[in-house]
């Protein structure tokens, strides 16, 4: 069985950096560090648990009030500025780990309430990131992937497009099309900025491609995890049986019997020892299969 793995895959910058902000941060203030993360840093269990030996925690986002005292901080993902006021007030210290890729979003939106535009988000309504980028836009934003939750709104004067940065392009493509065919000539201006991040893109590219050669397909990421949701989607799409899991106990050597090709991609927040734990245990699922042909 030939093991193949996509081009791109795993940690992205964003990512990576969050991970080492709180890393260094962590180390430097000792064997008690105090600091707790609003959420998960990113979505993937090998990551919070690694965060835990650090002794970094981590509080609900709709648990501020559990933070007592020392570093809170943000995620990848971002957060209004509602939630940043908040920390200040309890006098938290304030480290910010959101992915500049998200901040530049953020700016975008609320650039664009500010010129007179109603903005719409492609996006999650219910993911972190997608809160945050309302949350700097203001109340008057929607965020959405339903086109059948806003087709009947009124037109108003200006209307403004962003995407959460692990959207599918094509879906974002599709959505920007039935807005525009629902309100353009209604409106006055439509303005729409792709703010699907190039990691992303390049993530599920490599994956599209690898799957059009493949049989089966593993997919590496937390159960959380958008933009892993996403590359199984996109796998599935071109056909290939696909798998997704968190790591190499998951796997089950029934998936791969007859199979000649399995292709492996991971997302942006898996890290490469988990990569690595999958490959290696596809491996070994391979040679017992070897060993078990020979024998018959």
């Amino acid at each position: 069985m030939e093991i193949k793995l996509a081009r791109e895959m795993g940690f992205c910058f964003g990512v990576r950096k969050a991970i080492q902000l709180v890393e260094k941060e962590a180390e430097g203030r000792g064997v008690s560090p105090n600091i707790t993360t609003f959420g998960q840093l990113v979505h993937n269990p090998v990551v919070v648990n690694h965060m835990e030996k650090l002794g970094v925690k981590n509080v609900d986002t709709r648990e501020m009030e559990q933070v007592q005292g020392g570093m809170i901080a943000f995620t990848a993902h971002g957060v209004a500025p509602q939630v940043i006021d908040e920390a200040r007030s309890r006098g938290l210290e304030i480290l910010d780990a959101t992915c500049p890729l998200v901040t530049l979003i953020q700016r975008s939106a609320r650039e664009m309430v500010e010129e007179g535009f109603k903005v719409i988000v492609y996006g999650d309504k219910n993911h972190p990131e997608v809160k945050s980028i309302v949350g700097w836009a203001g109340k008057d934003t929607v965020a959405t992937m339903d086109f059948e939750e806003i087709k009947d709104m009124k037109p108003p004067k200006r209307l403004g497009i962003v995407s959460q940065s692990t959207q599918i392009l094509e879906h974002f493509k599709h959505f920007v099309a039935e807005v525009n065919d629902q309100f353009l000539g209604k409106t006055k201006e439509i303005k729409v900025h792709n703010t699907i991040c190039a990691p992303t893109t390049h993530l599920q590219t490599s994956a599209q491609e690898l799957a059009q050669e493949c049989e089966v397909m593993v997919v590496i990421g937390g159960k959380k995890s958008a933009n892993t949701a996403h590359l199984r989607d996109i796998c599935e799409a071109e056909g290939a049986r696909t798998y997704k899991i968190e790591g190499p106990d998951e796997l089950d050597p029934a998936w791969f019997e007859g199979v000649a090709s399995v292709g492996v991609t991971a997302g942006a927040s898996t890290p490469d020892e988990s990569i690595e734990a999958v490959v290696a245990r596809l491996k070994a699922i391979d040679l017992l299969k070897q060993v078990q042909e020979s024998k018959n």
